[in-house]
């Protein structure tokens, strides 16, 4: 009954809501940024050259359900062109879970931690995941912990950044939260909210990211990461996306397509979350 119960209050928190009101069409000239030359890797996974000559630094990000493959490589190239990520020498993206608790576990999970291992260049991983894309992220940190060499390898290796996603605690397989080994390769990891700083609202799932720096202390710092996002009042799923373009398009819930796609001057990539650090870690 607790696992049923845990599971409704996730789909609550997770899944998405209709928008409250019909907003007019933002006719503003979108100049996307510099797009990086992505190599499919699988229809669900694909993979670009940063602009670090130095070999060393990869940068693996999860989008949020249902969000295409295509789009995260928007998203992602919008992240390598902030000064902050230049350091990152290889980037991988993969589409979002095709449901919101990635039951089907469709994602080339297996595949991409096998090419890790033959990649002996990579020496740390900065691992990103949006909304739903925690749980396949969950699950890739795990398969690289299950297997010896590259768990010797990535020991205190691994940045995480949460956003605004979920534990994966209580779900089905128990593959899709973070296990103790997995939890050995993480130098540092942030579960970060967002908190709109006229309204004061925060995103939706600003509870779960608190809950796991407390599940996980001296592993998860809780942020709650400023935005001078337009959200409306009480907007929590607009706050949500705006981890991920500062200005979402739709001021009372999300529009996946176009907040991971269409940056501007105006839409700039959200980067506030990124390590301080200059190196990528």
């Amino acid at each position: 009954m607790y696992r049923i119960l845990h599971k409704v209050l996730l789909w609550i928190l997770l899944a998405p809501t209709a928008p409250l009101a019909v907003e007019s069409v933002d006719h503003e000239s979108v100049e996307p940024a510099q797009e990086a030359n992505w190599q499919p890797l699988d229809p669900l996974w694909s993979q670009t050259r940063g602009h670090s000559a130095e070999e060393g630094i990869l940068l693996v990000l999860f989008p949020g359900y249902s969000v295409e493959r295509e789009w995260a490589e928007r998203w992602g190239s919008a992240l390598l062109q902030q000064p902050a990520v230049r350091a990152v020498n290889l980037a991988w993206v993969f589409a979002g879970p095709q449901s919101v608790f990635y039951e089907e576990r469709e994602l080339p999970i297996a595949a991409s931690v096998g090419r890790l291992g033959n990649d002996p260049s990579i020496r740390h991983i900065v691992l990103v995941a949006h909304s739903s894309g925690s749980f396949p992220a969950h699950q890739w940190l795990n398969q690289v912990a299950a297997n010896s060499t590259l768990r010797a390898r990535f020991v205190n290796a691994v940045t995480y950044i949460n956003l605004d996603g979920g534990s994966g605690e209580g779900l089905v397989g128990g593959d899709l939260a973070l296990g103790s080994p997995a939890l050995q390769l993480i130098e540092r990891a942030l579960a970060v909210a967002a908190k709109d700083v006229v309204t004061g609202s925060r995103s939706s799932n600003n509870a779960d990211m608190q809950a796991m720096a407390v599940r996980y202390p001296g592993i998860f710092q809780y942020l709650a990461l400023e935005v001078d996002s337009g959200c409306a009042a009480g907007a929590g799923w607009c706050l949500h996306d705006a981890l991920i373009i500062q200005r979402p398009y739709n001021t009372q819930t999300f529009d996946l397509r176009r907040d991971y796609t269409e940056f501007t001057n105006e839409r700039p990539v959200n980067i506030g979350w990124w390590p301080v650090a200059t190196d990528g870690r």
